[in-house]
């Protein structure tokens, strides 16, 4: 059983857990996600890639989502100048199912 692995997806790395929810940020939309696995754990065996090893996850994706909003504002003093804008970044959450043997 997957205890489990480290994982690169779109360039960042994220531990998943088989069964739990996670969140990535994801740019496009699409089906499964496969990713690159770095180390992985299973029943207590540490396998370590350099720098992946052969095998790779396929991920669920359970819905896309946006984060919450930034404000970001811009103020130059005695000049009457105040802009503000927002900007909600696209969230992707995603499962690693779990294998039932």
């Amino acid at each position: 059983m997957l205890n489990y692995a480290i994982c690169e997806i779109s360039g960042k790395q994220y531990k998943i857990i088989p069964g739990k929810v996670f969140e990535i940020s994801l740019q496009k939309e699409g089906e499964d996600i496969e990713a690159d696995v770095l180390l992985l754990s299973e029943d207590g065996k540490l396998e370590i890639g350099t720098p992946y090893l052969k095998k790779k996850l396929t991920v669920k994706r359970v819905e896309d989502v946006k984060g919450s909003k930034i404000r970001v504002s811009k103020f130059h003093a005695k000049a009457n100048y105040r802009r503000t804008t927002g900007y909600r970044s696209k969230i992707t959450r995603v499962v690693l199912p779990v294998k039932r043997t």
